[in-house]
């Protein structure tokens, strides 16, 4: 059994598995609890299967912050040149200067632009997408 299967397994039984601190936790969004004969399974699943979820998710939450940093920096002001935070996102506009642009050949990390503005408590949550 694969990872995406495991957890379409428990959102059928209306589970939401995420990671916190590499640590897989599930938080119940449904109703009606289902009946243990059919959560026991799945959770032996997710014992066997822990390290490829984990895997999986840790894909799949890269891959959403991803996305929200590539729509803010598609949706910032006019003029907006220089990464900011938002929330806790560092938000690198498009327009900004390119040793910003982690994505491009010669751009600095995320991790290196979180050290510049001051913001070292970020910096766990982009060490996946950084160069050092």
């Amino acid at each position: 059994m694969n990872p995406s299967d495991i957890i379409d397994s428990f959102h059928r039984l209306g589970y939401e598995l995420f990671l916190d601190g590499g640590l897989i936790r599930y938080r119940y969004t449904s109703k009606n609890i289902p009946p243990e004969d059919q959560v026991l399974p799945l959770l032996g699943l997710l014992k066997e299967y822990k390290l490829e979820v984990i895997k999986f998710l840790e894909k799949a939450e890269s891959e959403k912050l991803m996305e929200r940093m590539c729509i803010q920096g598609e949706n910032t002001e006019p003029g907006q040149t220089m990464p900011f935070i938002d929330g806790e996102t560092l938000v690198i506009p498009f327009d900004s200067h390119e040793r910003y642009h982690w994505w491009k050949k010669g751009g600095q990390s995320p991790c290196d632009t979180l050290k510049e503005l001051g913001r070292c408590d970020l910096i766990d949550k982009y060490k996946h997408i950084s160069k050092n």
